[in-house]
């Protein structure tokens, strides 16, 4: 299973799209302009609102077929000042990445403070929503070996099924828990987390762990009926019978077992309005 999702990562980087973005711009200061900006890497922005003025450094921008584009940013805490590139350099940040339509700083009252290239430590943010989102772009990004990463994660995920059958399920979990920090998209560790979870009896927590694994791997049978327990477990019946259905639609050939599922959560359901008659 990993040799196979070393090479769908190997395909994907490959054809790999480019991600546009500017030149790398040496720091420099620019005259304070109000017209409409188009952003680029390294671009320092500012704008004025009731808590004073906002700053925001734009870490990369990716353009859009439809021609829109989202300029990945970090955010700086408030400052009673006109920011500069002096005291943006001092500032303190408030938020280390988020993504925000690029074309919104186009609006009226944002200004070009200049221009200082990101660098490592203002990218800790961006190459951690990389990681979770699209990790052949964080592989090429950080230039990290896949194959290096994943074998890292399968020790650590070897050894947490070693820990589980031992009985250490708190000690198994953390350790699926760094194969899966190691490499987000390992959803085998993810599953066997929220199996080690719902063990313990932390339905929440695996009911998360199988939405996370589901995000991964959309076709994730195992993970898609236990999703449907664990909530049927919590209560949350009229959601756990919607799983149970769609999943008789999605799986065709484990009927019988949406089928008695989905009877389960009828026949919980029937009996809690009973009981609150």
């Amino acid at each position: 299973m990993l040799t196979r999702l070393i090479q769908r990562l190997a395909a994907r980087l490959t054809g790999a799209a480019t991600h546009e973005s500017g030149p790398p711009d040496t720091a420099r200061t620019e005259a304070p302009t109000t017209q409409r900006l188009r952003v680029k890497p390294g671009d320092l922005i500012a704008t004025r609102d009731g808590q004073g003025w906002r700053a925001v450094k734009i870490l990369e921008v990716d353009q859009w077929p439809d021609g829109s584009a989202a300029a990945h940013c970090l955010n700086y805490k408030p400052m009673a000042k006109q920011p500069t590139l002096e005291s943006i350099a001092h500032a303190e940040v408030l938020i280390w990445h988020a993504p925000i339509d690029a074309g919104s700083f186009g609006e009226e009252g944002w200004t070009l403070i200049g221009n200082r290239p990101p660098v490592e430590g203002e990218l800790v943010g961006f190459l951690e929503y990389l990681k979770l989102t699209n990790f052949p772009r964080y592989l090429e990004t950080t230039g990290k070996d896949a194959k290096e990463i994943i074998h890292q994660a399968k020790v650590h995920y070897l050894r947490a099924n070693e820990l589980c059958e031992k009985g250490q399920r708190h000690e198994g979990i953390a350790e699926y828990s760094a194969a899966i920090d190691l490499f987000p998209p390992f959803f085998e560790a993810i599953d066997n987390r929220a199996f080690t979870h719902m063990e313990l009896g932390n339905f929440r927590e695996a009911l998360g762990d199988f939405e996370q694994s589901l995000r991964v791997n959309p076709d994730g049978e195992a993970a898609f009926f236990s999703r449907g327990e664990c909530l049927m477990r919590l209560g949350e019946l009229e959601t756990a019978e919607a799983v149970f259905e769609e999943g008789l639609t999605r799986f065709p050939e484990k009927t019988t077992l949406f089928m008695d599922l989905l009877k389960q959560a009828r026949g919980r359901r029937a009996a809690k309005a009973r009981n609150t008659r």
